[in-house]
Formats: C-alpha cells, sequence, structure tokens
C-alpha cells in the first residue's frame, strides 16, 4: 500500500502524531471494527495494554477485493470450457501443490506419491489408511460438499482430528478438553520468541467463540473478516502444533463459499511462494506501535491470493489452448469413435498431469471393458499411447503425440 502508512512508521517520526492519527483511523466510518481485541507482542512478551483490532478499508483494499472477485469469475468462467475429467485432474494436481505447501511451511515432510496415493484412496473409499487420508478428506469436501459454515468451537477441535492429529509428536499432543491446556511459544531459528499464543484453555476457547462470530458475521466485507480472522485464530494459538496447517484450511473452507474451488485450495501454495511477506505481515500486525491495525496485514494477504489467481489463470489459458490443439490433432489421426474418445481422455491427463487407470476410463466413456482393451490395444499398435503402470494399468499419450499437439497451430 504505497500512499498508506504503518502507525508504526508515523511513530518513529512523531509519536504524539501516531496517537492522533490512531485516534482517527479506528473511529473512521470507513472503520471495521472486530470486536476482538489483542495484546501485542514487544521482546517476546504480550503486553498488558489490549487494543480492539481493526481494519481501515480504504481505497487500495477496494480495489484489490474487486480484482480478487473478478478473477474468481475468470477462473470459473474457464474452468467451463476444460471437460469433466480435465476439471478434476486440475483440481487433483492443485490439491497436491495445496497439501504439500501447507506442509512443508510447518516443517513436516510429505512427497507427492504420498499425497497422490491418500487421495487415491480417500476418491475409491478404500479401507486403506494412507498417510495425509485426513488433511485429503477436509479439501476433498470444500470441491465437492457444500458449504458449512463452523458455528461451535468443539468443530475446530473436531477439524483437528482430522487433518493433523496423526502427525502431531507425543509431546506436543494436547492435554486439554479441547485445546492445550500450557502455554505456547513460537521462536525463530535463534530461539527469539516471535508470539506468544494465549496461556490457558479457557482464554482459548472465549477468544476461538470470538474468532466463529467474526467470520460468520454479516457486518463486514466477506475477504476483509476471513483474512482478518485468520490473523486472529494464529494469535490464539489453541494447538501446540498444527495451527498454521488448521488456521489455512478453515481460511480455504470460507474462500471456497465465496471466490472459486481452485483459488481457495492454492491458498497454502500462494503463501508457500511468499512466505516472508507472510510472516512479515503477522509481525506488523502484533508490533505495539499499531495498536492494533490490521489493514496493513489484510492487504498483504489479499495481495498474496490476488498473485496466486494471476498463476492460476496463466495455467488454465495455457492448458485450455492446448486441449483445443489437442482436439485437432487427434481428429486428424487414424481410428474410430471410440478410439479418439480415449485417446482424448489420455490427451487430458497428460495435460493434467494425472495419469488415468483403466477403470477411470471405463467409468468415464461408459463402454465394457472388453471394448476398452480392445481400444488401447489399437492405440498402443498405432503409437498413439503407451503403458505406463501395470496392475492396475496405466497409460499415457506417447511423446509424439505430446509434441504433435504442442506443435500444432492455433485454433
Amino acid at each position: 500500500m504505497k500512499k498508506y502508512k504503518a502507525l508504526r512508521i508515523i511513530r518513529y517520526d512523531n509519536p504524539e502524531k501516531a496517537k492522533n492519527e490512531y485516534e482517527k483511523r479506528i473511529n473512521d466510518y470507513c472503520t471495521y471494527k472486530t470486536n476482538v481485541k489483542i495484546h501485542p507482542i514487544l521482546r517476546g512478551l504480550r503486553q498488558s495494554q489490549a487494543y480492539e483490532l481493526f481494519v481501515v478499508n480504504n481505497t487500495e483494499l477496494d480495489m484489490m477485493q474487486e480484482t480478487i472477485e473478478e478473477n474468481a469469475a475468470i477462473i470459473n468462467s474457464m474452468l467451463t470450457k476444460v471437460p469433466g475429467v480435465g476439471e478434476e485432474q486440475y483440481f487433483h494436481n492443485v490439491l497436491i501443490e495445496e497439501i504439500q505447501s501447507t506442509n512443508e511451511i510447518e516443517g513436516v515432510r510429505s512427497t507427492r506419491k504420498e499425497i497422490d496415493d491418500a487421495i487415491i484412496s480417500v476418491q475409491n473409499k478404500k479401507a486403506k489408511n494412507e498417510r495425509f487420508s485426513g488433511i485429503v478428506r477436509s479439501y476433498l469436501s470444500l470441491f465437492y460438499d457444500d458449504f458449512s459454515p463452523i458455528n461451535e468451537v468443539k468443530e475446530i477441535r473436531s477439524i483437528y482430528n482430522q487433518m493433523v492429529e496423526g502427525e502431531i509428536d507425543e509431546d506436543d499432543k494436547l492435554d486439554g478438553d479441547l485445546f492445550r491446556a500450557g502455554e505456547v511459544l513460537i521462536q525463530s531459528n535463534t530461539n527469539e520468541i516471535l508470539h506468544r499464543g494465549d496461556n490457558n484453555e479457557s482464554t482459548i476457547k472465549n477468544n476461538l467463540a470470538l474468532f466463529l462470530d467474526l467470520i460468520n458475521s454479516e457486518n463486514y466485507p466477506y475477504l476483509i473478516k476471513i483474512m482478518i480472522g485468520h490473523y486472529y485464530f494464529e494469535y490464539i494459538h489453541p494447538f501446540y502444533d498444527g495451527n498454521g496447517r488448521v488456521g489455512r484450511y478453515i481460511t480455504c473452507k470460507y474462500l471456497a463459499q465465496k471466490l472459486d474451488p481452485l483459488t481457495a485450495i492454492s491458498f497454502s501454495y500462494m503463501i508457500s511462494s511468499r512466505k516472508n511477506k507472510y510472516y512479515e505481515a503477522f509481525t506488523e500486525t502484533s508490533d505495539p506501535n499499531n495498536y492494533g491495525e490490521g489493514t496493513m496485514f489484510v492487504f498483504q494477504m489479499l495481495k498474496i491470493v490476488s498473485e496466486g489467481q494471476k498463476r492460476l489463470i496463466e495455467d488454465l489459458a495455457e492448458k485450455i489452448d492446448l486441449l483445443n490443439k489437442a482436439n485437432i490433432v487427434i481428429d486428424e489421426l487414424k481410428g474410430n469413435g471410440l478410439d479418439k474418445r480415449i485417446l482424448f481422455l489420455l490427451a487430458q491427463s497428460w495435460l493434467f498431469e494425472k495419469p488415468l487407470f483403466d477403470s477411470e476410463i471405463s467409468d468415464t466413456v461408459k463402454e465394457s471393458r472388453y471394448k476398452i482393451r480392445k481400444s488401447l490395444t489399437t492405440l498402443t499398435e498405432l503409437k498413439y499411447i503407451e503403458k505406463i503402470e501395470k496392475r492396475p494399468s496405466r497409460y499415457r499419450i506417447t511423446k509424439e503425440i505430446q509434441q504433435r499437439i504442442i506443435d500444432a497451430p492455433v485454433g
């Protein structure tokens, strides 16, 4: 925000001017007061003085919100140009990035294959207990299920149980009724105390109830309340470990109600690629010299989302262009109608980076296994496709066909 200065910066030049500016901002008719208070952090300790968390809805915030909603409309429109299988495959791939990113931010090691296996296991309703199946199940619900708000504090514990409980070290297991009973510190690599969460479970429960009131309120612009709510959840820090993953998921869940599902489930990936800006925004809001102002935090978070949307739009545009080229190339190849339908499915599989099992091909084209196998054999003999896995079988289009699609003129 080029023209909007943090109160902290104003105070360095003139403490009295900063106090006057604070009074002006918090009492401005454009200001949203959250009805929640924070104790700023100084030298690793929470100050006794509490300030109400507030956001000044200035022109730059208005424009950023408008941009995000316009981008979401563009993404939704672009998704209508992607066949159902391709859309699901693209979601699958973005979901892997999201879960891997949210794990990496918290220092949890995970591979793409582990997450991919968990997604397949959950989607196919296998009894197999894959690692990360809980977090996968949570994120898949954002794509397939209708939105339901979080109304009770105990639901936050349920989200924790499903998403991260199995990844928590024994020393960090919860010891309270629903949340942690003891204190928690967030430290830097040099052991500097960056943040202290609420100091007991009673305070945690009370403040989480205020958090839910905030994110479910109809008294604030949607994106503003979700982003300042995200800060407040991390400020409370209800768990010893897993706060970031649960907090980002809740933000994703609420973003999915307002925006497109791809923007929502890319939240952690967006943050991961701009971690320094993310942590700076937290530190800025907790600075005593900012008197509880969250305007800069909200702006930085919205900027992160907007930039992530641009990446999604560019990526989708490229894939849609290649999809159109694939249609042209496949139309010119040998084979009957079924052959070309299967070939187009496998072209989508290549473009959206998720190989298809034989059973998925059969379910999609609605033909018998005999006809599917016969067509796959024909396409293999023509060197249009090749088998990449056995038991169960997976196929992909050959490098030659990939190159023909890449080289095809734009339609």
